[in-house]
């Protein structure tokens, strides 16, 4: 469950990456693109970072287990999650234009970029889930077991 919470540190992490690159273009479907492509490589960095610092941290903490809230990192990521799928699925559909929107260099790696983000939401997502319900789990739980 550790590596699971630090993964999603480093997938809200990399939205820091947003804020980096500037669009090619004028609209929203360059903003989009230049997000999702920002996002992309700041989870690139952040991702294996947090993995690796949450699993340092973990073994240097064998008393007691590392805790994390839950009930408020997992809403945030399916939320976080639920709108790069929405976005990268506009820009898929952008891209997809008859005639190719004007700044895009190369139409299929774009799409491909575009692609890739969704899979990256669509993993926030889940890991979203899989935290809230082990938020909900563990609240439950009696407070002696």
């Amino acid at each position: 469950m550790t590596s699971i919470r630090a993964m999603a540190i480093g997938l809200l992490a990399g939205g820091a990456g947003t804020l980096v690159l500037d669009p090619r273009g004028d609209g929203p479907g360059h903003v989009r693109l230049a997000m999702l492509t920002g996002l992309l490589a700041g989870q690139l960095l952040t991702v294996p970072a947090s993995l690796i610092g949450g699993v340092v941290r973990a073994r240097a903490r064998k008393g007691g287990p590392l805790r994390l809230y839950d009930l408020s990192v997992g809403p945030l990521l399916v939320a976080s999650g639920a709108l790069v799928v929405t976005q990268a699925w506009a820009v898929v559909h952008w891209l997809g234009a008859d005639p190719v929107p004007g700044g895009v260099g190369d139409p299929d790696g774009e799409t491909s970029l575009g692609l890739i983000a969704g899979l990256s939401g669509s993993v926030m997502v889940l890991v979203g889930v899989v935290l809230l319900a082990n938020g909900v789990r563990s609240s439950r739980r009696p407070a002696g077991g």
